[in-house]
């Protein structure tokens, strides 16, 4: 059994994506201590089989968060649902598995907002430092002997061949999106180690759990609180509770506490610790302790369906469903193989551009392809890459620590993006007038859907219709702690993901990311971690070396003042 200490080093708050790649890279250090924190528990067995992914959404691994109810977008009477992991491995354990980093030019659009050190050039190796790619289609993109898993989607059924193929012919290549270009399509790359999911916690927690002395893990445990002394603004520690014996305590950092909840968790915690916008906190009565524009520049890839594919007049074959499925997990459970080693037969995503996107290789949509156990239908899903609507997350008005926060989406505030999105749709519809698709009989499927089936279909007032009222978050929430340089009034978090004004208090997970990459953010949010943890080994590391050099030169060894001279001028740490 590990013995704890009294105090750690660092405390990591959240066990998802990127909170899991922070407490590997730091506890390799052994003379640090790290406690890794997680409100939920250990991921259940059906995690792990990908046939399962959709029937994760609300349950108990799921913080089960919806987005308040507005006007013009997202099922206006209810809100949008939006599912984030609550157990080891965060939304990683029950996310769509999809590896796709996004564009390069994201990265550099990062660097030109002012944010050093994070062009494309200087973010790829952090991508390849995860990485153990079974099918490495460019290997100066891709690497092997990573933590994390990532192979080619586990099968393409003839109907998604046939699909692949009219984009083909519309002059979508097939490639590696996760390579030199994007624009066209891919049999998606996924985070699966032999048919089985990689979340960040099987594969960065579980090899090195039980062999680190120096690393402890705790799950079912809330965190309440980030300690902050109000007068010296420094981080000390933060406080929780079991939610398994319900005791409250307090665990104090020597160095940093590093807060890895997510976009919708972290700014909630940093609000109602004191950080956060004066007029948010004050009318929950919070202490202020820094006046940072936490919770803002809320945005997501948001999506609709309603373009289907269907080959008319062909009669089911009558199998019983449920029969089907029990025989099919079975095959599962002792092979690894068949229709629940993946989510369906195909998973295709094509990148496509718009007119409102005016570079060249750049993408504003995505299109996914999702076939099911049935040949002769599909249905296309499309995804806005590049949304200019912003929203904004705030406390809980009657229970601002254990209840769900607000969140307002902001969701087609923007006329543009409900432009981009239906041009999108057009794109989709568009593979039908291929030869391939006229070859296999595959027809539009025209028949119009509820509440919009009293307009024209196909019209630009039907997908009107269809993008408000069907639409849905694609469940890539980030920004809400943004990173940013200090003359950015929105920024929570300095290049080096310092939250402004505190010390000792860093933010590493997707709400720092200033605007969401054109792509899934599971990865970009592992390379995010991946190189602060790397920062956090610069800062501290030249820290520790500026005091033994500090206490050599007040011992007085002066037989040594050559040698300290050397390392003072070269050690670049400020």
């Amino acid at each position: 059994m590990k013995i704890e200490p009294k105090d750690y080093d660092f405390i990591v708050v959240g066990a998802g994506s990127a909170g899991c790649v922070v407490a590997n890279r730091l506890s390799e250090n052994k003379q640090w201590n790290v406690l890794l924190l997680e409100a939920g528990g250990e991921e259940p067995v059906a995690t792990k089989i990908p046939g399962f992914t959709l029937n994760l959404e609300k349950t108990v691994i799921d913080w089960n968060y919806t987005t308040q109810a507005e006007e013009g977008s997202c099922l206006k009477d209810k809100g949008c649902s939006l599912p984030r992991g609550k157990v080891m491995g965060g939304s990683s354990t029950i996310n769509r598995m999809m590896y796709i980093r996004g564009n390069k030019e994201d990265y550099n659009d990062w660097s030109k907002l002012g944010n050093t050190g994070w062009s494309y050039d200087e973010i790829l190796p952090y991508f390849k430092k995860s990485e153990d790619n079974k099918d490495p289609m460019n290997p100066g993109y891709h690497a092997i002997g990573g933590y994390l898993t990532v192979s080619k989607y586990p099968f393409l059924s003839p109907a998604g061949a046939k699909i692949e193929n009219a984009f083909n012919e519309l002059g979508y290549p097939t490639i590696d999106v996760n390579g030199e270009n994007q624009i066209g399509i891919t049999n998606t790359q996924v985070t699966m180690n032999n048919h089985v999911r990689e979340s960040t916690s099987s594969a960065f927690i579980r090899p090195i759990r039980e062999t680190r002395p120096n690393l402890i893990v705790k799950n079912e445990i809330y965190v309440t609180k980030i300690l902050i002394d109000p007068v010296t603004k420094q981080t000390t520690g933060v406080e929780y509770k079991s939610t398994k014996t319900g005791i409250i305590q307090a665990v104090m950092a020597k160095k940093e506490v590093i807060v890895s909840a997510g976009s919708i968790n972290s700014p909630k915690l940093l609000m109602a610790s004191g950080v956060g916008p004066a007029e948010e906190l004050e009318k929950h009565e919070i202490k202020v302790i820094q006046n940072l524009a936490v919770g803002q520049n809320f945005h997501d890839h948001f999506a609709t369906s309603g373009v289907s594919g269907i080959i008319k007049n062909v009669n089911s074959d009558g199998i019983d469903e449920c029969k089907e499925k029990v025989g099919n997990l079975t095959y599962y459970l002792t092979t690894k193989e068949g229709t629940f080693s993946a989510m369906g037969p195909a998973l295709l995503s094509a990148y496509v551009r718009t007119e409102f996107e005016k570079r060249k290789e750049v993408p504003d949509i995505e299109l996914i392809v999702q076939s099911k156990s049935d040949e002769n239908k599909f249905s296309i899903i499309t995804v806005l890459l590049a949304p200019k609507s912003r929203g904004v997350i705030k406390l809980n008005i009657t229970d601002p620590v254990w209840g769900s926060p607000l969140i307002y989406s902001g969701f087609l505030r923007v006329e543009e993006d409900l432009k981009r999105i239906i041009q999108g749709v057009r794109i989709a519809s568009s593979i039908f007038n291929t030869e391939t698709m006229k070859k296999y009989k595959y027809e539009l499927d025209e028949i119009p859907l509820p509440p919009c089936d009293k307009i024209t279909f196909n019209s630009n007032e039907y997908w009107d219709c269809v993008v408000r009222h069907l639409g849905i978050s694609f469940y890539h929430a980030v920004g809400t702690c943004k990173m940013g340089p200090k003359e950015d009034s929105e920024a929570v978090v300095d290049p080096r993901l310092r939250v402004y004004g505190i010390k000792g208090l860093r933010v590493i997970d997707a709400s720092v990311m200033p605007v969401v990459p054109r792509g899934n953010i599971n990865a970009p949010t592992i390379m995010i971690a991946e190189k602060a943890s790397d920062m956090i080994k610069e800062d501290w590391v030249s820290q520790e070396n500026l005091g033994s050099i500090v206490v050599a030169v007040s011992q007085c060894q002066l037989g040594n003042l050559k040698k300290v001279k050397k390392r003072l001028l070269t050690n670049s740490h400020t």
